[in-house]
This record gives C-alpha cells, structure tokens and sequence, in this order.
C-alpha cells in the first residue's frame, strides 16, 4: 500500500513539474514578424524594456526608417543606440501615440551631366545588414511593422508585417529541461509500474 502512495505522489509530482515546464514555454519573449525579405525580432527583457533587431536579407533595398505598433506607446520612451537614428512615437502628428518609430536620412541627391542621382546613405541598413540598437521601454510586444525602404535609384516604399505571421519563440533552456525532466520521470514511472505488474501476475 505504501509503494502505490510513493507512485501516486511521485506521478503528482512528475505531472505537476511538466505542467510548470510547459506553462513557461512564453510565446511573448520574444516575436519575429518576417517577409520574403526583411525580419523584425521583437525581444522582452530585461526588466521593463525591450528592443527590435532589425535584419535586412534582401539584394537592392535600404531601410531607412520603421514603425512599430505597441498599446503601451503613449505612456513609455522610446531611444536608440544606432548611429545616425533617431527615435520617437508615431503618428509623428496627432494623438493618441500608438507605436514606436525610428528614423535616419535615406540619402541624398546630386546632379550629374545633368541628371539627378541618388546616393544612399551609409546611415541605412543595407543588404545584408542588421542592427539590435532599437529600444523601447515595456516588456509587452507589438502587433504591427512599418519598414520604410529606398533602393539605389531612390525609389521609396514601404512594406508592412502583421505579428500574426509571427513564429512562436524558443523555449529557454530551463524550460528545456523542466519538460524533460517531466517526460524522463513519467518514463521511469511507467516502467516500474509494468515491471511491478508482471512481477505480480
């Protein structure tokens, strides 16, 4: 009678550390918004603040600019560290804010023989580039990216994510090993009790 107290307990207790495990599995820590060409990392933490990584994959566009939707907009900062950038809440006029903008110089034009040519500016995130210097300060994630892009011939345009295209975040890796641990500990369970069942029959 007592063994079936120590499995039943032990069971409890396995299901209970998986239930935890798998509970702290926070799609919310962090969110990737992503096109054929462009990806958006939005990371919580630490403490009251996060930050957007920015990583441009495509072949001939700039980005200049992006704008982020967050509830929280009107009532935090929000800064950044990238050369050049500068920061701030959008809609640029009116209220209420209700996303986190961020902003450089896209280039510039000259005259040559004639003819206008754009020069891009080395401020941009160009192909093949990234940048993790974009700040805001809440840890609750947004729903909406704005990228402001320029190619090499000035053309401006803009492209826009929804988070609902987001894949989910990785597990940390204690929680990696909270679920394992549960799993490995149903597994044993399970073999006592069918060892201790063939032992009886």
């Amino acid at each position: 009678m007592l063994s079936l107290r120590a499995n039943t307990l032990t069971a409890w207790v396995l299901a209970v550390g998986l239930l935890i495990g798998l509970s702290s599995v926070n799609p919310a820590k962090a969110v990737v918004v992503s096109g054929a060409d462009f990806e958006v990392i939005e990371t919580a933490g630490p403490g009251n603040t996060g930050y957007y990584t920015i990583i441009n994959n495509s072949v001939s566009e700039y980005i200049y600019g992006f704008s982020v939707t967050n509830p929280l907009a009107s009532s935090v900062n929000s800064w950044t560290t990238e050369p050049g950038w500068i920061a701030g809440k959008t809609p640029v006029l009116g209220y209420p804010k209700t996303g986190f903008g961020y902003l450089t110089a896209p280039g510039y034009w000259t005259f040559s023989r004639g003819r206008p040519v754009f020069h891009v500016s080395s401020l941009t995130i160009g192909p093949d580039e990234s940048s993790s210097d974009f700040f805001f300060g809440t840890a609750e994630l947004a729903s909406l990216v704005t990228l402001l892009l320029v190619d090499a011939k000035g053309n401006f345009s803009t492209v826009s994510f929804d988070a609902t295209q987001a894949t989910p975040a990785v597990p940390e890796p204690s929680t990696w090993a909270m679920m394992l641990l549960g799993f490995a500990g149903i597994g044993v369970l399970a073999y006592r009790r069918r060892r201790n069942g063939v032992a009886t029959a």
